[in-house]
């Protein structure tokens, strides 16, 4: 019932946007070139520290226990600290603002780790056993096959229109053995079974994120078995994120509740930034209905 609720929630709330939005509009032109990925997080950047983190981390909280808390963004990192040995060398996808990089490398002094980014924000506080480069992680060129041990990519393979480029890459530059730890996000069907304004839904919840449109958890275990990473663990931890995707709804749900308002913080504010209200808004009912899954996999490079 409270799926099917949230369905009918996604489908009042497009037609209640349409009153006030051009959401063809919203939609048209490119979702997520490096350049509008890069403009994304520096237009975002000042919310994501005041809503989301304080320390810089950019993902969503894992709420085990069901009840938002500060502490859960610390999942993720937790997890992949477990993969991780003495002597290991570990490389971050997407390392942003550095966040998941510093917390581990400090959690684990006799590893080494490097972290790859569009734009890697300027830090001061890098221990001595990490680095932050500028690139793109579909060319990983700076580093030799069979390199890292650990490979890990938390919310970025998605902004991706290539992921098999990705993959291959990170592939190559991991050790046999090596483990590829990815959360990301995945729709529980083809985009093309749904109906009409669910896959304005999905298409608004791409282009809020600077994403390209989400593609179905078939899809994305196609492209890891496509460039040769055996399963070894499986999670689907939507509903562990459901917390704190109320938590970030709550802002956008009252401007979107006041048309005019909405329409005049439209006319005036980057879209970058109205684009992700626009996410915030959508995505407690996307994730709610089952549309859209948050998955937590664990490959291995034979």
């Amino acid at each position: 019932m409270d799926q099917q609720y949230s369905i009918y929630r996604l489908h009042a709330k497009v037609r209640q946007m349409e009153e006030f939005l051009d959401l063809d509009a919203v939609l048209r032109g490119d979702k997520n070139t490096p350049e509008q990925i890069m403009e994304y997080y520096r237009i975002n950047h000042p919310m994501y520290r005041m809503f989301h983190s304080q320390d810089g981390f950019m993902h969503f909280r894992v709420s085990l226990k069901g009840v938002f808390t500060d502490e859960d963004v610390y999942y993720q990192p937790d997890f992949i600290s477990k993969e991780i040995h003495p002597g290991d060398k570990v490389l971050e996808l997407g390392a942003g603002q550095g966040s998941n990089l510093i917390y581990l490398a400090h959690c684990n002094p006799q590893a080494k780790f490097c972290g790859v980014d569009l734009q890697p924000r300027k830090r001061d506080d890098i221990p001595s056993n990490a680095r932050l480069f500028q690139q793109n992680y579909s060319d990983l060129h700076m580093f030799r096959d069979n390199t890292f041990d650990v490979v890990y990519g938390i919310e970025t393979i998605v902004h991706s229109t290539d992921k098999e480029q990705v993959l291959r890459e990170v592939f190559r530059v991991m050790k046999p053995g090596g483990k590829l730890i990815v959360y990301d996000y995945s729709l529980n069907a083809e985009f093309e079974t749904f109906d009409e304004e669910i896959r304005k839904s999905i298409a608004l919840v791409s282009k809020g994120g600077a994403a390209a449109v989400i593609e179905s958890t078939a899809s994305w275990n196609k492209h890891f078995a496509n460039t040769g990473f055996k399963l070894t663990h499986y999670a689907d931890l939507s509903r562990y994120t459901l917390p704190d995707l109320r938590h970030l709804s709550g802002k956008p749900t009252y401007v979107m509740n006041h048309p005019a308002l909405a329409k005049a913080l439209f006319a005036v504010l980057p879209t970058q930034f109205m684009n992700n209200f626009i996410l915030g808004y959508l995505g407690y009912d996307t994730v709610n209905s089952g549309v859209i899954a948050y998955s937590e996999w664990v490959y291995r490079k034979p």
